[in-house]
């Protein structure tokens, strides 16, 4: 039921943050159709208002259906290359199972999207928040029902027989009607003293007309009938029950505007309708035109819960019955029509291939360290949540093996001998936790290093398969020495406009790409600190100690966020190895139950074995069988007896058998029981792994707040250091570098 509940909650969150967009392009597509279906009959406009509204209540559901089945498959392809590949890669064999399994897909394949937007790092808590998301939505939901529920018991008081009285006169005149418009139920009219605001139809199999008193007694008799006419239309077109499945559409995508335009068009659409059909009934729409107007006099407020004539807006279905006329097309079209031209437009920049500029955060360029050696920036992952322990299978006994019957010594007939049970089928082991990989070296200034993703169990495949080895951490990697060693400087490259600060002595420091020799041909001909720039092609230095000293404040901030991030770097690293060292206990245990192919094939060869003694023993069974029904039948003592001598053979035939057939099992529950013993172990160790890798998970949070601390800080330092030369360059502060041009 867990399980279940698991994997059918993100499901519900992923459709319901899909139908967002979904609805957004059903509603500009609707309003396109509609505002082309404008002068098309009622009926058409309608009918295509509840297609669209369907559409919108099938999304979302086919968006749970696809969901469970990719996730579903996604787990059977890794189970099947766990039992046919053996040995498999450790990143490819952790699939995730319950919640953290249906998570993780979205989340994957929304990431070329919301790339493009700029919110990449907030998706990694989004899973997080399905739960949340679903529990709101269900929230939501029921007091959506709740109120429908009041509406409907509202309903269903005023259509009980003490609400209401029988009136025969009016019930002939509707009886009358419905013949002439072919309703071919029983309708039954009743008379209400209650507030009610207008005729009101309720029910479905036994429909029931209430007209209020003061309506009966206060509007002239032929309009009356026509607004009895308008409700028997909505009889024969059974829009009560229209109605009743509209309202649930609106329960369950209650927090989509879409829904609620669709639906209130479907309402004045049916509303239309019924006035077509009564006016055609009657021969006369001004009738009904009047019978409208003076319906509006009354100015009746009690909400309304079930199809009544004064539905819509009475004024444009009054001019509409006196005087029909073409609707131009409007400025109401153009609102549909850029909302779609704007979704194709994503579109097709989400389909267009990835370039080749990388994201500013890298373009920023690598960072040296103290030594002047560089290191790439990795991106942050999320940090997926580790599900729960996977269970132990429950070891069957090992059968006994069974006992030799004794050789028969009178010519009775022998019983068949009794198959011996099936070997009990050895328990599918949880593969290891892929290990998490180790993380990134220290770095200056650089973007957030990758944080190890938490381990995750495999789920049990149904075969046994070979335990695959842990997968080693990999090393940090190579980083490359920059041009230039001496002197610290800082250097930025942007858009044909650079500019380093040089000042003596401390470590050497580097952001963005640039050419370190020439900056250190000038720190050995320029005495001092100073600022070094380009501009239109040209070389300047700034050596005034205040704007250096201003430049350098600026970026001083930014050593006390490297130094944090250093130190987080190197606690995420010594997380990482507690959980390799914990993925190598895990593998070893694996390495001790299953021996890879040879461990299979000794299964396979067993398992073959077995069935062959079986066969030669059903084989030996039927043929004793068969000698003694002979035995019964013979009446010949001497060729009794040599009956009687061919079965005491075939039973010493078969106890061999039946001794090699309890070994068999006998050595096969053993095995099972090897594995038994090692899953308690491998469970602590498991549990042990997802406690590892909720620090890990906490160190990335941390480094990616450090991250973004440190983009901004580089940011305002860039833009200060930038002003300063501009002003610099305007007060006259600037002289051309010795060297000349660039």
């Amino acid at each position: 039921m867990f399980r279940v509940i698991d994997a059918l909650v993100p499901a519900i969150g992923w459709a319901l943050l899909h139908f967002l967009w979904q609805g957004v392009l059903v509603g500009c597509l609707a309003s396109l159709g509609l505002q082309l279906l404008r002068n098309a009959r009622p009926q058409t406009r309608y009918l295509f208002a509840c297609g669209a509204l369907l559409l919108c209540a099938l999304l979302p559901l086919a968006g749970i259906v696809l969901h469970l089945a990719s996730v579903h498959s996604a787990a059977l392809d890794a189970a099947s290359a766990m039992v046919a590949g053996g040995a498999v890669n450790a990143a490819d064999a952790a699939v995730p199972t319950g919640l953290a399994a249906v998570q993780l897909l979205p989340a994957q394949s929304m990431l070329p999207l919301l790339n493009e937007a700029g919110v990449n790092g907030r998706l990694a808590s989004l899973p997080r928040l399905l739960p949340w998301l679903v529990l709101m939505w269900a929230a939501g939901a029921a007091l959506m029902t709740l109120r429908l529920s009041l509406g409907l018991q509202w309903v269903k008081e005023r259509t009980l027989p003490s609400h209401y009285r029988d009136d025969p006169h009016w019930q002939q005149v509707l009886d009358k009607l419905a013949r002439r418009l072919g309703v071919r139920v029983p309708v039954r009219l009743g008379v209400s003293d209650d507030e009610l605001e207008g005729p009101m139809t309720a029910g479905c199999l036994r429909p029931l007309v209430l007209i209020p008193a003061s309506l009966l007694s206060g509007m002239p008799p032929a309009l009356l009938e026509a607004l009895l006419a308008h409700e028997l239309a909505h009889i024969r077109r059974h829009d009560y029950l229209v109605n009743l499945v509209q309202s649930a559409i609106e329960i369950l995508l209650f927090y989509h505007p879409v829904v609620w335009m669709l639906s209130r068009r479907i309402r004045a659409e049916r509303e239309q309708i019924a006035d077509d059909i009564a006016a055609s009934a009657l021969g006369e729409p001004r009738r009904l035109a009047l019978a409208l107007s003076e319906l509006d006099k009354f100015q009746f407020s009690t909400n309304h819960f079930a199809p009544a004539a004064q539905g819509g807006d009475l004024m444009s279905r009054i001019k509409r019955l006196i005087r029909p006329q073409a609707e131009p097309l409007g400025w109401k079209i153009a609102a549909p029509l850029l909302g779609l031209c704007t979704a194709c437009a994503v579109l097709y920049a989400h389909a267009m291939p990835p370039t080749a500029s990388e994201p500013a955060a890298v373009k920023a360029g690598a960072a040296l360290n103290a030594d002047g050696n560089t290191q790439p920036v990795p991106p942050l992952p999320p940090v997926p949540e580790a599900p729960e322990e996977p269970r132990a299978a429950a070891a069957p006994e090992a059968p006994e093996a069974p006992a030799a019957p004794d050789a028969p010594a009178l010519p009775a007939r022998p019983a068949k001998p009794v198959m011996p049970p099936a070997p009990p089928a050895r328990a599918a082991a949880a593969a290891p936790m892929a290990l998490a990989a180790a993380p990134a070296a220290p770095m200056t200034i650089a973007a957030a290093p990758a944080a190890p993703a938490a381990p995750m169990a495999l789920a049990a495949a149904p075969a046994p398969a070979a335990a695959p080895a842990p997968a080693a951490a990999p090393a940090s990697p190579a980083l490359k020495a920059p041009r230039g060693s001496s002197g610290s400087h800082y250097y930025f490259e942007q858009g044909g406009e650079s500019y380093a600060l040089v000042r003596e002595g401390g470590s050497k420091i580097t952001i963005r790409n640039g050419d370190p020799e020439e900056l250190q041909r000038l720190k050995q001909s320029v005495k001092g600190d100073f600022i070094w720039f380009r501009k239109d092609g040209k070389n300047y230095l700034i050596q005034d100690a205040a704007i250096v000293a201003q430049a350098s404040a600026a970026w001083a901030p930014l050593k006390q966020i490297e130094s944090r991030m250093e130190e987080q770097n190197k606690a995420m690293e010594a997380q990482g190895k507690i959980m390799g060292q914990i993925g190598e206990k895990i593998g070893a245990h694996y390495a001790q139950i299953a021996d890879s192919a040879a461990q299979r094939a000794l299964e396979h060869r067993t398992d073959s074995r077995m069935k062959a003694l079986a066969s030669q023993q059903e084989a030996i069974g039927a043929r004793m069988d068969a000698l003694g029904r002979k035995i019964e039948r013979e009446s010949d003592e001497q060729v009794r007896a040599g009956l009687v001598r061919e079965l005491s053979q075939l039973s010493t035939r078969m106890v061999p058998l039946q001794s090699q057939i309890g070994a068999l099992s006998a050595e096969m529950g053993k095995q099972h029981a090897r594995l038994v013993r090692e899953q308690p172990a491998i469970d602590d160790l498991n549990r042990q792994m997802r406690e590892a890798g909720k620090p890990m998970a906490e160190l990335g949070r941390k480094m990616g707040e450090l991250g973004r601390e440190q983009g901004r800080l580089h940011r305002e330092a860039d833009k200060t250091t930038r002003r300063l030369i501009e002003d610099a360059v305007q007060q006259g502060r600037a002289t051309p570098s010795p060297g000349g041009s660039a």
